[in-house]
């Protein structure tokens, strides 16, 4: 290829050159690569592609409840207001996933006597109660998602709080859980429809979940959801108390049952 090139300046520089308006008589033309033929130009190396982006993982959750499995639990009443003449709306106040207001100082019971854990849900209204390690882990990486109110437990000298989920996430995958069963307009109140009267194998969309890091789902507020990043956090802090069940994995489906006996062959005689 280089010889080509080579030859084709030579045959150019014997050319008489060409004058072109505004250039010395007699001085030589400038050589354009259009003189030269195509099979004796450089070929240039085409641009490097770029690899196409890597698909973003999808986001995961998981449903944080207490560990029962814990020999000796503690369990912890719903808790109530240290001022006699106070009345709590519900015992579900802490649950509905809002903001909670003038509750004023909170107390709850102890029975039976057990070990302090870090984690643990109280009453009939599951309502989530943490110590101090576990209110700084969500302090510090989900502050916009949660309220830390402080709770006096009994016969317990160190600080613990109810952990209030304040966003409320309209993100329960109908189609992804084993089962969801709504309301209908036939079933009750019309404030409940579109509410969930039951839910096997809760799953939810993290398509919409706009980015929350701790949650309560619409429609089933009695789940309290937790981001991976939160879970891994609790994980490396080695919490006590807690277990975490992913909510955005498929269901798994159910195992068959092997047959109770099988048919006896008859013997050959």
């Amino acid at each position: 290829m280089f010889r080509r090139l080579t030859e084709a300046l030579r045959v150019l520089t014997r050319r008489s050159p060409r004058n072109s308006p505004g250039s010395t008589p007699g001085a030589p033309r400038q050589l354009l690569l259009s003189d030269v033929p195509a099979d004796a130009r450089p070929r240039t190396k085409p641009a490097a592609r770029r690899a196409p982006p890597r698909p973003t993982r999808p986001a995961r959750y998981f449903d944080l409840h207490d560990d029962f499995r814990i020999p000796g639990r503690p369990e912890l009443s719903d808790p109530v207001a240290v001022d006699p003449r106070q009345k709590l709306d519900s015992v579900w106040l802490f649950t509905s996933g809002a903001r909670v207001r003038g509750v004023g100082r909170l107390r709850l019971k102890v029975t039976p006597p057990g070990p302090p854990l870090d984690f643990s849900l109280a009453g009939a209204g599951l309502t989530p109660i943490v110590s101090a390690r576990v209110a700084s882990v969500f302090r510090e990486l989900a502050p916009h998602d949660v309220q830390l109110l402080p709770v006096e437990v009994e016969d317990r000298s160190e600080p613990h709080f109810i952990l209030v989920a304040t966003r409320l996430v309209r993100c329960i995958d109908d189609r992804a859980c084993a089962e969801a069963i709504p309301y209908t307009a036939a079933d009750g109140p019309p404030e409940r429809v579109g509410h969930y009267r039951s839910i096997s194998g809760l799953r939810v969309d993290p398509t919409r979940t706009n980015g929350a890091r701790v949650f309560r789902t619409w429609g089933w507020p009695v789940s309290l959801i937790v981001s991976e990043g939160i879970k891994e956090a609790l994980e490396h802090a080695r919490i006590t108390g807690a277990r975490f069940a992913e909510v955005t994995e498929p269901p798994r489906k159910p195992r068959r049952k092997k047959a109770a006996a099988k048919k006896s062959r008859p013997k050959r005689r």
